[in-house]
């Protein structure tokens, strides 16, 4: 699997067309309205064509989407659920996504739904489903409805995905909410960053997520915090160590927002993507020639001055490796696994540790080693052929 950096909504399906049909519900989920979030599902999906039921609001709702980015390059359609809706289905033959907005759902169960063919398929009856367009046109003629259970023929049944919600009144859209939040998680093996890091970080999305305020704006705000830690270490003493300490760590903490919000509220954007990436190294930059000159005051004739020139050095290196590698390159295998797996900033639990102690000095020895072994790394398998 390559990193992404496209934004998330580089993906296209090619031929596929879905049905999203709005049932009114009022409230939001994370800060988005239930409407919207049905519509930015299959837009995430990758579906090139997109024909939107609105039981109410139809011309309202086509003029809030008509300058969306997330539905540019999409042939898309509002239309009224008075009118002959199956008339755009009848239009297009092919399989076609029905997608009703009471069901919260990833938009992998709606590339899955896309890929069946033949017999009708679904993973619960009254919930989204896929068929041929002759079926549908069919069942419409009937009276039915994608409010309404499939009334034909038997469907194969697909295994029911990991998000999956059915939302009728008001009350269901926090217990909605709350698995959503979790499902950001679920992918997440490493125990450390599952049970503390991300509970931390979803903690502070769910008080963000109903604000206006953006992924990118999380991200420098991390960035800033993180600087600001750093600045704090040219000031020696105990308690300037432990508060700078404690404003990296709370730096990273905050780092993990903007992923979540961006998930959360449908916003990633390739802009986001690699301010993020880059973001980290910014605040790198600061960090380590800081704590070394923090242990240098403390301590004139130790060797921290050049250990922090080292460190310093490696951040460049480890900035254009990752530009070159990572940013302007298509990692996967190896190189990705491996940059995944030392990208992360879980040192920084280590690094406010030995602040409260008051041993900042000891962390300088190994940043000067480590901030190495990380390039290092890329460049050896980028060179072994891991690209």
């Amino acid at each position: 699997m390559a990193l992404d950096l496209s934004g998330g909504y580089g993906r296209s399906l090619p031929d596929s067309r879905v049905l999203v049909w709005l049932t009114p519900l009022p409230g939001t989920i994370a800060g988005l309205e239930v409407w919207r979030r049905a519509v930015y599902t299959v837009c995430r999906a990758g579906f090139e064509r997109v024909v939107i039921v609105a039981s109410e609001a139809a011309a309202e709702i086509r003029s809030a989407l008509a300058s969306d980015r997330r539905l540019a390059g999409r042939r898309w359609d509002v239309v009224d659920a008075s009118e002959a809706w199956s008339d755009q289905v009848a239009a297009e033959p092919g399989r076609w996504v029905v997608y009703e907005s009471r069901w919260v759902i990833g938009d992998d169960h709606l590339r899955e739904l896309a890929a069946t063919t033949g017999e009708p398929a679904w993973a619960a009856k009254d919930g989204p489903m896929a068929a041929d367009r002759d079926e549908l046109v069919s069942a419409a003629e009937g009276g039915w409805t994608p409010a309404l259970s499939w009334r034909g023929a038997a469907a194969r049944r697909l295994p029911e995905p990991a998000v999956m919600i059915r939302l009728s009144v008001p009350h269901d859209l926090p217990g909605a909410e709350d698995v959503l939040f979790r499902s950001l998680a679920r992918n997440v093996t490493n125990f450390f960053a599952k049970h503390v890091d991300r509970a931390m970080s979803l903690a502070i999305s769910r008080r963000l997520a109903p604000h206006a305020v953006t992924p990118n704006q999380i991200t420098l705000g991390s960035i800033a915090i993180g600087v600001l830690g750093a600045l704090l270490l040219l000031v020696p003493g105990y308690w300037s160590g432990l508060f700078g300490s404690f404003l990296f760590l709370a730096s990273t903490i905050i780092d993990g927002c903007d992923g979540e919000i961006a998930r959360l509220k449908f916003e990633e954007s390739a802009l986001g993507a690699k301010l993020d990436l880059i973001g980290d190294n910014v605040v790198h930059v600061f960090l380590f020639p800081c704590v070394a000159l923090h242990a240098h005051v403390s301590d004139p004739g130790g060797s921290y001055a050049t250990l922090g020139l080292v460190s310093l050095v490696g951040v460049v290196v480890t900035w254009i490796t990752v530009y070159l590698l990572v940013i302007r390159g298509n990692p996967r295998g190896r190189l990705l696994a491996f940059f995944e797996a030392f990208g992360n900033r879980e040192f920084a639990y280590l690094f406010f540790a030995l602040g409260v102690i008051g041993k900042l000095h000891w962390f300088v020895w190994g940043m000067a080693i480590g901030l190495w072994v990380f390039p290092v790394g890329l460049i050896t398998l980028w060179l072994a052929g891991e690209k």
